[in-house]
């Protein structure tokens, strides 16, 4: 021990505590004020303290002396977020890029590839930290990957690896993390373009194995969530890759089932934005993905069903007096997407028969806006249904977390801390309730209970683009949905 002070002659009690003793005859003040029997002094004459200070220094100087070790292990910036990107998206929660896996080692990859894998784990670190120094270093990063990606693609052997058509994505991966204002400019689809364009230089039948399938199957997904939000057709190649790698996979559950239906979605509000259908057609069109999105949810497999937990008291992380709990963040998603998807349908209708303009025939029109409203009304209270599970940390997601007896029952109280995947349950909550928010068919006393769960998400878990997207709902501004989306980091914040 080092010690070079003076020996303290206070009772047992007060040196525990660290508390002052005043040394008082029979027993300190402190001790009677506590109703304890006071252990007395200690005789400080008695007491042998010996210096170690000289002894200490000389043991660290030796250490240095025979120690030839590297002074630090801190790890770069581009290794710290490669190692965060690759828990996230490759090895972790989420899994959907698990054909990296062989690119974690920088020196595994070529250039381009690890360029391009560089630069995107550094917009993310960016995205997760909100670091500017992460940012800054990410775009070094892609312009360099650009530069190499190009200069790949000039050979007609390295650009049909997949080493190369594996950089397109993850350019696009960046793009959607760095790009979220400029959804209709050409860099935010230029890249999963480019990767489609690679795709059909090749023969589908080179994609054999289960990583090269489901390399087909992320970027058909890339390419289909990309043209809903900028209002595109999406073209007969991607359906094409989608039958191939289906069929191999054989992928059926809901999840593939209901992207499958986007693609005709995405088609639908490219022919209404572009004009190309009267308005009688388009409702009708509407109203049939509305009707096979419900199938899909009926006919859903037991292990995609949800349990519904009804309570009889208020709760502000309750809305109307029921929450849903499903099998896993993945099963959430999926349902809160087609929800999603049905409300903008349905918003459709509305919009048709409520313009003043309209020029759809009367017949059925007040039983179809009933309906329609209808709808929206129960599919926004079922979004926020299933929002409790991940936010209502004292209550209906307390099994999730770790709590301390001294956290507060309070709306928002502390006392415990949330993993990276905890908080990625949240983000995906976000554009489902700025949907739901903003709908007119959501009952009056939704959207404050949306705003305040937002408002939640931001200042207890710490989701800044939470309290961004609060605030557009709080001025009313009616932001598209799918400029909110892109806002949010579209497929790349939540894959």
């Amino acid at each position: 021990m080092v010690f070079c002070g003076k020996p303290s002659k206070a009772c047992q009690r007060c040196r525990d505590r660290r508390l002052k003793c005043d040394l008082r005859s029979g027993s300190c003040g402190q001790c009677i004020r506590a109703s304890v029997v006071c252990t007395g002094y200690r005789d400080t004459q008695q007491l042998r303290v010996r210096n170690e200070s000289q002894d200490v220094r000389e043991k660290v100087l030796l250490r240095k002396a025979t120690y030839s070790g590297p002074s630090s292990l801190a790890l770069s910036l581009e290794l710290q977020a490669r190692h965060v990107f690759f828990t996230y998206y490759v090895t972790g929660f989420s899994k959907t890029w698990d054909f990296l896996k062989p690119f974690y080692n920088p020196t595994h990859s070529p250039e381009h590839l690890k360029l391009s894998i560089d630069a995107v784990s550094l917009a993310y670190l960016s995205h997760q930290a909100y670091s500017n120094a992460a940012l800054s270093t990410a775009k070094e990063k892609y312009v360099s990957a650009l530069h190499m990606t190009y200069k790949a693609l000039q050979s007609p052997e390295i650009a049909v690896k997949d080493s190369t058509l594996l950089a397109s994505l993850l350019l696009d991966l960046f793009e959607k993390f760095t790009n979220g204002k400029s959804r209709h400019s050409e860099p935010w689809k230029s890249h999963v373009k480019g990767a489609l364009a690679l795709v059909r230089l090749r023969d589908l039948e080179q994609f054999q194995d289960p990583s090269a399938l489901r390399l087909l199957v992320r970027l058909s997904t890339n390419f289909l969530i990309s043209s809903v939000a900028t209002d595109t057709r999406v073209p007969d190649g991607v359906s094409t890759l989608r039958a191939y790698a289906g069929e191999r996979l054989n992928a059926g559950d809901p999840k593939w089932r209901l992207t499958n239906l986007m693609v005709h979605y995405a088609n639908l509000r490219s022919d209404i934005r572009n004009g190309h259908l009267p308005s009688d057609d388009c409702i009708r069109m509407s109203i049939d993905p509305h009707a096979k999105l419900q199938a899909l949810a009926l006919n859903a497999p037991a292990s995609w069903q949800h349990k519904t937990t009804t309570v009889n008291h208020d709760s502000e992380m309750i809305y109307d007096h029921r929450f849903e709990s499903y099998a896993d963040r993945h099963v959430t998603q999926t349902w809160n997407v087609s929800r999603l998807v049905r409300i903008l349908l349905n918003e459709y209708v509305l919009e048709c028969y409520l313009e003043p303009a309209a020029d759809v025939t009367a017949n059925g029109c007040s039983l179809l806006m009933s309906t329609a409203s209808h709808n929206i009304e129960t599919l926004a209270c079922e979004i926020c249904a299933s929002v409790p599970q991940y936010v209502d940390c004292l209550g209906a997601a307390r099994s999730k977390l770790s709590i301390s007896e001294s956290a507060t029952t309070t709306f928002g109280g502390a006392g415990h801390l949330h993993s990276p995947s905890q908080k990625l349950d949240c983000y995906t909550l976000i554009f489902p309730l700025y949907v739901a928010g903003r709908s007119r068919g959501s009952p009056s006393t939704l959207k404050p209970w949306v705003i305040k769960q937002l408002h939640h998400m931001g200042s207890h878990f710490g989701i800044r683009n939470a309290e961004l997207i609060c605030q557009i709902l709080e001025k009313g501004v009616g932001v598209n949905p799918w400029a909110v989306y892109a806002m949010l980091g579209s497929y790349a914040s939540a894959a």
